[in-house]
């Protein structure tokens, strides 16, 4: 009678604990699906899960394990200190596959509890419709050129009249162009898709996506992924500072590179929080700056984090900026 009592506090302990990581993983995760709806096969659908750190605690993500040999997992950062937030972005590749397609990942989370948390994706995918290649990637680039990349659209559906009427595309960063290259009495259609990347895009990883809208009434909507890595002129190291824990008044310093390919000027640093101070930079012009950044935890308690911006006087060249992320203890 005493070891059943036993186990049965002890399941009741196991299934108290996995609840209250159900619970705090809630906050953290706001939305766990996705749906892309009606796909061309061979495209590579993306999408990017929202991790926010609403705890008092830095969360970790130990790994993760995908549902589909089709998916591809990249995350943003693993460790995520409070009050912050990274995301988690899957790509399926719909290559060899047709009709309903469910995938996904499971993240597996260690701290500041033990938990695993699916997170889901879906599409349809069309036998009688192909893009190759599969997304729109220009790889890596720099801000200053404008690649290009092309597709080749394909309907077999035998529908004759079928088309594509109308595209548009998420942000102003990137321009599009459909133009079509064959048509057939049995109903197959040619498109070829050009895809440029604008100046403008914003330095780092960049997404966008170009929706092609047809008159087909069983699909009328055809997602293209654009993806790239817009690199900068200007080039900082380390990019995000994370000073751990620090008691009240505690100052520690650490040191940022700028550099770039051509001498340039520092401007005085940007952070707009009194906490981060850093001397004047050297009225020089060179190729590589050091620049000392001191931080002074505050006397309130709880987690920090704030931009620090560094300008140069390189033309039409955006500031650079470095993340910094502190927990402040009693």
């Amino acid at each position: 009678m005493r070891n059943a009592l036993y186990v049965a506090a002890a399941l009741a302990a196991g299934w108290a604990g996995t609840a209250g990581a159900a619970d705090w993983t809630d906050s953290v995760f706001p939305v766990r699906s996705h749906d892309f709806g009606t796909v061309a096969r061979g495209s590579k659908v993306r999408h990017s899960f929202k991790l926010v750190n609403t705890t008092q605690q830095e969360i970790h993500i130990a790994s993760w394990r995908t549902k589909c040999g089709c998916t591809d997992v990249r995350v943003g950062a693993r460790e995520i200190p409070p009050g912050t937030q990274t995301v988690i972005e899957a790509v399926i590749d719909t290559t060899k596959f047709t009709g309903f397609k469910p995938s996904g990942l499971t993240l597996v989370l260690d701290r500041p509890a033990a938990a695993e948390v699916d997170l889901n994706l879906s599409c349809f995918i069309r036998g009688d419709l192909t893009l190759n290649p599969g997304q729109v990637d220009f790889g890596v680039v720099n801000r200053s050129t404008r690649p290009k990349v092309e597709l080749a659209l394909s309907y077999a559906g035998g529908q004759p009249d079928w088309a594509v009427q109308k595209m548009a595309t998420i942000s102003d960063h990137i321009f599009a162009e459909l133009k079509e290259t064959g048509r057939s009495p049995g109903g197959q259609v040619s498109y070829q898709l050009s895809v440029l990347l604008k100046p403008s895009a914003p330095v780092g990883f960049f997404k966008d996506e170009v929706t092609l809208e047809t008159n087909d009434p069983s699909g009328p909507k055809i997602p293209v992924s654009v993806s790239a890595v817009v690199q900068s002129n200007v080039i900082v190291s380390p990019t995000v500072i994370n000073l751990g824990n620090l008691k009240p008044g505690q100052a520690v310093q650490r040191t940022i590179l700028v550099r770039s390919s051509q001498p340039f000027k520092l401007q005085p640093i940007q952070s707009g929080r009194p906490e981060l101070t850093a001397p004047a930079p050297a009225d020089q012009a060179k190729a590589m700056h050091a620049v000392n950044v001191t931080f002074k935890a505050p006397a309130q308690a709880g987690p920090f984090n704030a931009a620090v911006e560094l300008q140069t006087d390189l033309k039409d060249e955006p500031a650079a900026r470095v993340m910094v992320f502190a927990t402040v203890v009693p």
